[in-house]
């Protein structure tokens, strides 16, 4: 009877202190549970937020870049939409030809020296436009008949003394620009064409003159529609292989890219690659996409045209940011805001092309460009 009632207790305090050890684990492994749940949460808590970059100058692996007139630096609300999202500029008119070469020996340093004291003292990079433009012979120099020998003198003169004179503050130049018909023909227009045999081999000479006096700056062919007129791309390829063959030095090539909400991108991205294919570095030079493709004069900048606008944007910034990092130049709006663009006087008084409307506002367009850089 008492060794029965001794094995009943001894049975029971078994039970319970097997129970009692169940919870004791079971209270374990809740207490490694918080304490490895807390540490984790310690752990995320020591982590830097990730920051969204707003700003696509930052954004950007390679120069933002934004072309000016001197006569606008004036106006506080331009200077800061410039400076806080641009990193270079080039100038829409006052490096051309025709604004420095007042006649023969005679410089006019006004405007272009505002513009490079204005880059050097906000910290950006100067892209030269352009030493060699038949559109910008100044009228004196039209005129002056001379013989081809004398004509190639000046010019050399010309671009030694600019190019010497911003050797240290401009990085890059566009040495000629325009050269080519959309069928790849040499423009019968320019001036160049008249006086010699050969005029490739004239502008060849003009990219070693330039060479010549700041072996450091990067030298490119501009022209418009290069990505989107195949004719016109392969004459380009021809000159840039022609000039790699007799050593005359060329390092990039600029595309305007004055394109509109309906330009075909298919068209846009094989011909960014195509010129991608020379292994030089290419720049989307003139930057602007016209809404009012109809050039009506009752046209409404709606909200689906500010998205179509957005959706360009992006397309053509993904289609630079698909070509080799290393190729990449920069990319350059042709202005500002809608309030001073070109277009309002060559295409329609509506029209809204650029990344910044009449009061300094971001727009759609904006966003689409930041969300297509990488």
């Amino acid at each position: 009877m008492i060794l029965g009632s001794f094995d009943g207790h001894l049975k029971v305090n078994f039970i319970n202190m097997k129970k009692f050890n169940n919870w004791i684990g079971y209270a374990l492994i809740c207490i490694l549970s918080i304490t490895l749940f807390s540490c984790q949460n310690d752990d995320d808590d020591d982590k830097e937020p990730v920051e969204e970059i707003l700003i696509i100058k930052d954004k950007a692996k390679f120069n933002i870049g934004a072309a000016i007139k001197t006569k606008y630096l004036d106006e506080p609300a331009y200077v800061s939409a410039l400076t806080q999202n641009f990193s270079q500029i080039t100038a829409e008119y006052e490096m051309k030809m025709d604004n420095i070469w007042s006649s023969d020996g005679t410089y006019n340093w006004t405007q272009s020296d505002e513009l490079v004291d204005f880059a050097k003292t906000n910290s950006m990079d100067v892209h030269g436009h352009v030493l060699v433009w038949y559109n910008a012979f100044p009228d004196w120099f039209n005129t002056a008949a001379y013989d081809s020998a004398t004509f190639e003198n000046k010019v050399k003169d010309y671009i030694n003394t600019v190019v010497t004179r911003y050797k240290d503050d401009v990085i890059s130049w566009d040495v000629t620009n325009e050269i080519f018909n959309d069928d790849g023909s040499l423009r019968s227009d320019n001036y160049v064409y008249a006086k010699y045999k050969d005029p490739i081999a004239f502008y060849g000479r003009c990219y070693q003159y330039a060479r010549n006096a700041d072996a450091d700056a990067k030298l490119f062919y501009n022209d418009y529609s290069v990505a989107l007129v195949s004719a016109k791309r392969y004459a380009i390829k021809q000159m840039v292989q022609r000039f790699q063959n007799e050593g005359y030095p060329i390092d990039g090539i600029g595309d305007q890219f004055h394109y509109m909400l309906t330009t075909n991108e298919t068209s846009l991205e094989t011909g960014i690659k195509d010129m991608a294919s020379t292994g030089l570095l290419i720049h989307i030079s003139e930057l602007d996409i016209r809404v009012n493709t109809d050039k009506s004069n009752s046209y409404l900048f709606n909200t689906s045209q500010k998205e179509a606008q957005s959706d360009k944007y992006e397309a053509i910034v993904k289609m630079f940011e698909s070509i080799p990092q290393n190729q990449k130049f920069a990319i350059t709006t042709w202005g500002v805001t809608d309030k001073y663009t070109w277009l309002t006087s060559y295409w329609n008084t509506l029209e809204y092309p650029l990344l910044f409307d009449s009061n300094y506002n971001q727009k759609e367009a904006y966003t689409g460009f930041l969300n297509g850089l990488n």
